[in-house]
């Protein structure tokens, strides 16, 4: 077996043990033999690019899935983990990504699912859950109340609440895992949160960090385990590596940057899009902005600023209550996602699972949804037709699947986001509206579509990237514009635009 490189830090016992993990599905192997070692008091930072088998270690840690070979100990003392509740009994809890709550329940109810305090034996004892849970969200610092329905809360406190489960006193876990736990959180629910693993540390808990943010590996653990095409790449020490080093083990190359493709555009362009006076509700007031045509404007805000809820009014996803908007010089009046199709705009929203995608379709089927005409005649789809535009695309845009017709679900993030950008440019739009573009999608995979965003700017696109994602709108963005509570409150163009200038205007 091939040696990769680790580290001789000293740490406390191992806590946990992956031995040899091997994992097939259809024959296929997934898993060559993984090993990895989780301390006690120590964060463990797991890397990789989607579909290198992350998922599927975890998912084998937390009983979702069974061994194909391999051992698992706890404390020295091999384990059998056949269900999620055996891995819960044994002090594991898992935090997916994907939130996995009841939105009809409140948030006190949500963090005690399945473990709600009862007087008698029979009746749910309300007032001792809105406490159990409160106690749990008042030390994360929770900005919302244990009464508060779930559906009324925004992805940020949606992920809060998932934290909170594995936080209780009866669910106390001794390994946590937490997969990309800070992609909806704002900047102080990220540093409430590393002040909770610091707590949790000091407590023996071992920690998994699944993450793409490299910033935040390096600030909250101690090693860095990288996976590669099932393959063990590399395990460091978090401070003994740079992050071009650990995109190198997870890609297996050097992913250069598009810094000399997104110098400002020189001279005056055409007016793709102007937005005059744009009000909705509480959500933001009065915004005003233009994008010329082969501009890329970041619209950059801490979570509830007020920008995502901007591009799903533009597209007509929400109705706003005053202002003007005009398309390429026309005014347009746009009440829905369909009238903003006609006048050439797209979206790609915020969570791709829920409005980006028909899970269960193929993958050429949901390229094609916004645009059935090219591929039709007498109103029957050509199945050929539709494959060679989808040929076309996955070329391009270098989508990794194994048929055209394959369920669009059994993709990766990165591979998904692909094809949803696809879908707006084969339907031919003239400005492209993007919330969270890269959340939940690998290094590659964002470097990739950076790289298409650059390909489109000079081919003459209108592109408003709104994102709270502040590596994001610096990396791709010719001007800035910062929101805080629903306003414009400072523009920067890209030569003056820099982390600490933002982060102040966002913060008023």
């Amino acid at each position: 077996m091939t040696s990769v490189p680790t580290t001789r830090a000293e740490f406390n016992p191992p806590l946990l043990e992956m031995r040899g993990i091997r994992k097939s599905f259809s024959q296929i192997e997934v898993l060559h033999g993984v090993d990895l070692t989780l301390h006690s008091g120590e964060v463990l930072a797991l890397l990789g690019e989607n579909g290198a088998g992350k998922s599927t270690l975890i998912k084998i840690l937390n009983g979702d899935y069974p061994r194909d070979d391999g051992q698992i100990l706890l404390d020295g003392n091999r384990v059998e983990l056949r269900s999620p509740r055996e891995a819960q009994r044994a002090g594991i809890r898992v935090i997916y990504q994907e939130l996995n709550d009841a939105p009809d329940l409140s948030a006190a109810e949500n963090v005690l699912l399945g473990q709600l305090p009862r007087r008698a034996g029979m009746f749910v004892d309300w007032s001792e859950t809105r406490r159990r849970a409160g106690d749990v969200l008042l030390a994360l610092r929770a900005d919302f109340s244990p009464d508060a329905p779930m559906r009324r809360l925004s992805i940020g406190q949606r992920q809060v609440v998932e934290i909170a489960k594995a936080l209780t006193a009866q669910a106390r876990a001794r390994i946590l895992v937490m997969d990309e736990p800070t992609a909806a959180l704002t900047p102080r629910e990220v540093d409430v949160l590393f002040e909770t693993i610091g707590s949790l540390r000091a407590q023996g808990v071992g920690i998994i960090y699944i993450s793409h943010r490299l910033d935040e590996v390096q600030r909250v653990a101690q090693r860095v385990m990288v996976l590669r095409d099932g393959n063990v790449a590399g395990v460091v020490n978090a401070t003994e590596v740079s992050r071009r080093q650990i995109v190198r083990m997870m890609v297996g190359r050097d992913v250069v940057g598009q810094e000399s493709d997104s110098a400002p555009r020189a001279g005056a362009a055409e007016t793709a899009l102007k937005v005059i006076n744009l009000s909705r509700g509480r959500a933001f007031e009065q915004v005003s902005f233009t994008v010329g045509a082969g501009e890329t404007v970041g619209l950059f805000g801490l979570l509830g600023a007020g920008h995502l809820e901007v591009a799903r009014t533009l597209f007509g996803a929400e109705r706003a209550d005053s202002g003007e908007v005009r398309v390429h010089g026309g005014p347009v009046s746009i009440c829905c996602p369909r009238q903003a199709k006609r006048h050439r705009l797209g979206l790609v929203a915020e969570d791709r699972k829920a409005e980006g995608l028909v899970p269960s379709m193929g993958v050429a089927d949901n390229l094609m949804l916004a645009h059935w005409p090219a591929v039709a005649t007498a109103g029957f789809v050509s199945r050929r037709r539709q494959v060679e535009r989808t040929r076309t695309w996955v070329g391009r845009l270098g989508v990794r699947l194994k048929s055209f017709h394959q369920p669009i679900a059994t993709l990766s993030g990165g591979n998904q986001q692909k094809v949803i950008l696809a879908r707006w440019l084969e339907a031919g739009t003239r400005v492209l509206l993007l919330n969270e573009p890269t959340r939940g999608v690998d290094v590659g995979a964002r470097a990739d579509i950076y790289a298409l965003l650059s390909e489109l700017r000079r081919e003459g696109l209108a592109v408003v990237v709104c994102s709270s994602d502040l590596e994001e709108v610096l990396e791709v963005s010719d001007r800035i514009l910062v929101f805080a509570r629903g306003r414009i409150v400072a523009e920067f163009d890209r030569a003056r635009a820099d982390r600490v200038s933002l982060l102040a205007a966002a913060a008023g």
